[in-house]
């Protein structure tokens, strides 16, 4: 899943808890101009230290959450995830993590399959979304008023393709044909794993997923850290569908939906995700960076999400008829026939214009009453090969977005940025006076695996 593979392919919470509500305007605005930094620190390590053998790599910055009696709850994510407290904030001092205060909170399902060849006849059914990777992004809190009680919602990253562990396993996709049917060239033989030139992806084998899981804020499961979850499920769909398989290799229709961020706002779950989509929706590019909402109910839980066409937010996101337990009957339909936010229009130059924004995260000052975004995105300004760049946004509306402002020009450091508040307890609820931005370097060229960086920003 990473950074480094999107290259080489084409908090709020509620007054009960302590923090502030985020409103919403139901009239949509103007773009704001965009935003001016005043100042920028340098790149820093977060000062966060994983017990020993819990966690093997966290490939994007942890999401957060306020915990009881003033800890801070951190999710560590890669293709499973662990939620951990403490009292430290690692941004005013270096934090040691205890194994006792971490428990794993998510696992894809290939974890508990044996560990053997696995054609998808012998898989057994359930959870076809989360089979290869099951990957904590985004963490919500909202209420439950009918029982008085607080839930949390995760939104979920994750991901189903063949896949090879050597030794382990070998396991095929029941979304994508079989790696015999692939070119030997995708990835190692067909398969997602280690090779003669080491880790490799098969794209044309590979589909990601965004999915909701529940669970309660609450002693009896250590708020939140506890498998003890229910599964909503995938509550988003790609523009051109996953996969044909009528067609063989040759059914490729998207890679799916990647690196999912949230917000609430004005009772409303938002979710931005990169749609992987190929094609043109009114002139504009269906691949990039999408928004979809859902209204949170009385029971803390989002109901239908419909995705911003440019207008309003209409159009159903998931495949009429939808079925989480018999997702390949849908697998070949195409979700919402929406552009994306920042989408050129169609047959502009894409040597002058990023292939795609990676990952998009979305904050707010309840004080300037704005929304800033940090978007990872694609540029060519060089010329030669594409390089991640980061820039800030802001919108007043979370539709409408400023132009960007760019930030840094090597994104490497930080992929996958999302913001948090100096308190170290939220994603999204800033100061833009004070603003803070996390993400990870890792991969085989950037670095260590799981290193969290920040970098401190005032805006004007």
């Amino acid at each position: 899943m990473g950074n480094g593979d999107t290259r080489r392919a084409a908090c709020a919470v509620f007054a009960t808890l302590g923090l502030v509500a985020l409103p919403v305007s139901q009239s949509y605005a103007q773009a704001p101009p965009p935003p001016q930094i005043i100042s920028i620190s340098p790149i820093t390590e977060l000062p966060l230290t994983k017990p020993a053998g819990l966690v093997t790599g966290t490939e994007q910055p942890p999401a957060l959450l306020p915990g009881p009696g003033g800890t801070r709850l951190l999710y560590l994510s890669t293709a499973w995830t662990w939620q951990c407290a403490t009292a430290g904030n690692p941004l005013e001092a270096p934090v040691v993590l205890e194994a006792a205060s971490c428990g794993l909170v998510d696992v894809p399902n290939i974890e508990t399959m044996p560990k053997q060849y696995l054609a998808p006849s012998q898989v057994p059914p359930g959870h076809e979304w989360k089979r290869n990777y099951d990957g904590v992004f985004s963490a919500q809190l909202t209420h439950d008023s009918v029982t008085n009680s607080d839930v949390i919602l995760t939104i979920n990253h994750n991901e189903v393709k063949n896949e090879v562990i050597p030794g382990q396993y070998w396991y095929q996709s029941p979304f994508a044909p079989p790696a015999s049917q692939m070119p030997s060239t995708c990835g190692n033989s067909g398969y997602t794993g280690r090779g003669p030139h080491g880790f490799e992806t098969c794209w044309l084998a590979y589909g990601a997923f965004v999915s909701i899981e529940v669970n309660a804020y609450s002693p009896r499961t250590n708020y939140g850290r506890s498998l003890d979850t229910s599964e909503i499920g995938p509550v988003l769909w790609p523009t051109s569908g996953y996969f044909d398989l009528s067609r063989g290799a040759q059914g490729k229709l998207s890679s799916g939906l990647r690196h999912p961020s949230s917000i609430i706002s004005g009772g409303y779950l938002y979710i931005y995700y990169l749609d992987t989509s190929i094609g043109v929706i009114g002139g504009r590019s269906a691949l990039g960076t999408k928004v979809a909402r859902a209204q949170i109910s009385p029971r803390g839980l989002p109901g239908n999400f419909l995705a911003w066409d440019g207008r309003a937010f209409e159009v159903p996101e998931l495949p009429a008829g939808f079925d989480k337990n018999n997702m390949k009957a849908f697998i070949a339909q195409r979700g919402p026939q929406v552009a994306s936010l920042f989408a050129p229009a169609a047959g502009q130059d894409s040597q002058d214009y990023p292939l795609q924004s990676s990952h998009f995260s979305v904050a707010y000052d309840p004080r300037r009453h704005l929304y800033v975004g940090v978007e990872d995105y694609l540029s060519r300004d060089e010329g030669g090969a594409p390089d991640h760049v980061l820039a800030l946004r802001l919108s007043s509306d979370l539709v409408h977005w400023s132009e960007r402002t760019p930030l840094a020009p090597d994104a490497r450091p930080l992929s996958y940025p999302e913001f948090a508040n100096a308190a170290f307890t939220s994603n999204n609820e800033v100061d833009l006076s004070n603003l803070y931005i996390v993400g990870t370097r890792r991969g085989r060229v950037e670095g260590v695996p799981g290193k969290v960086n920040y970098v401190r920003v005032s805006l004007r």
